[in-house]
């Protein structure tokens, strides 16, 4: 999963203190987001579809750089290291001597792992390239028209399909073809809400279904709905719903977790439909990739705080210490995130940034502090838990 709509709230021109886009309030990192071409006050008239690219179209000279090659199996992060600016892929097999392998050119938005050897990423003329680092090759891989949203992409985990959003509509790319799934409704004008508006867009994680759940085209039902999964085979609606938002894969068999407004937790089972979980106003919920556990940051009354949800006990617990957010697995065991502290002067009163980020480790219930100052992906992005595990 990437190019989530944590964007939405720059598209929505609201912003706090010192912070960039991104999926956090609070975060200073470069995420992983949608090309957003209209302003906050455009007519959503301006959300218009560009097409699909022919497949196979080279997509110019790539816009990313390798030292060293990039080691079979090894986990792998794209992110920003300390204070420079310019985002990387990294080494983290061993988080001790963790080594940088790979550096984007500037003009690569948005970057993420197709496989541990390829990536995609946007670029300014709103195309979206698939670069193979090992071939040094590129391909075209769609074109992208105006709107809030319109870049939103996710792939397979073999690579071979993916699925994104071209300005109001929905694309999914088989071996049969491009083809659009739904028109959704248009945009509205209006302002963002942190705690409340996303947009997440992911294949599960057994490759079954695509999940979209959003909070940005509204209005419609059904196959307009803004809450959808489908089968990642053709398309098909499965399932559909209204009023949720901060959407989530995890489990085995894959299992699709969601909120609504007021704070509970749902979840779409492929065999039982969609179920109530438990109270929990969760927010940018990021799964670990065995699909046991959700990390996600909740409010407090002046810094947020980073929680866990197991999966199989359907239960949360609040290790980490407090004043973190935007947590994102590393692996099973290693949790990401940033630290902030109050800021009375801030928009709302909300927390800014300190500057540092950490690493958690769930297993031994302890941090320490990570060179990683953003994090945009993770590969790999799943790693299969034991079979009914859920």
């Amino acid at each position: 999963m990437l190019f989530r709509l944590a964007v939405v709230a720059s598209a929505f021109a609201l912003s706090a203190c010192a912070i960039s886009p991104s999926s956090s309030k609070t975060s200073p990192r470069p995420t992983a987001q949608p090309i957003v071409t209209s302003s906050a006050t455009a007519s959503p008239s301006a959300a218009t579809s560009a097409g699909p690219t022919a497949p196979g179209t080279p997509g110019g000279a790539g816009l990313v750089r390798c030292d060293a090659a990039i080691p079979a199996g090894d986990t792998l992060v794209i992110g920003r290291v300390g204070e420079d600016s310019t985002i990387v892929v990294r080494d983290i097999q061993d988080p001790a001597n963790a080594k940088t392998l790979c550096r984007f050119d500037s003009g690569a938005q948005s970057p993420q792992f197709i496989s541990a050897t390829q990536v995609a990423y946007a670029t300014a003329s709103n195309q979206i390239v698939k670069a193979d680092i090992a071939a040094g090759t590129t391909t075209v891989l769609a074109t992208i028209g105006a709107g809030f949203g319109s870049g939103q992409l996710s792939f397979s985990a073999d690579g071979k399909s993916y699925t994104y959003i071209d300005g109001n509509t929905w694309h999914l790319v088989t071996a049969a073809g491009n083809r659009v799934l739904t028109t959704l409704p248009p945009v509205p004008a209006r302002g963002f809400n942190p705690d409340e508006d996303d947009s997440f867009l992911s294949y599960s994680p057994d490759d079954l279904y695509i999940a979209l759940v959003q909070t940005v085209h509204t209005g419609g039902t059904g196959q307009t709905a803004p809450v959808q999964v489908r089968k990642a085979s053709d398309g098909t609606l499965v399932y559909s719903t209204t009023g949720m938002t901060m959407g989530v894969w995890a489990s085995a068999p894959s299992r699709l977790f969601f909120r609504d407004t007021a704070g509970t937790v749902h979840r779409w089972d492929p065999t039982t439909g969609a179920s109530t979980m438990l109270p929990l106003k969760w927010i940018r919920p990021k799964a670990s990739p065995d699909g046991r556990w959700i990390a996600y940051t909740f409010r407090t009354s002046n810094v947020d705080a980073v929680g866990y949800y197991s999966v199989q006990g359907n239960a949360v617990s609040n290790t980490s210490p407090p004043a973190r957010s935007s947590p994102r697995f590393l692996t099973n065991d290693l949790v990401w995130y940033i630290g902030e502290k109050p800021c009375d002067t801030c928009f709302g009163g909300l927390p800014t940034p300190t500057g540092l980020t950490y690493i958690y480790s769930l297993a031994g219930a302890s941090e320490v502090i990570s060179r990683l100052s953003g994090l945009i992906d993770v590969w790999p992005r799943y790693g299969g838990p034991p079979a009914g595990v859920g």
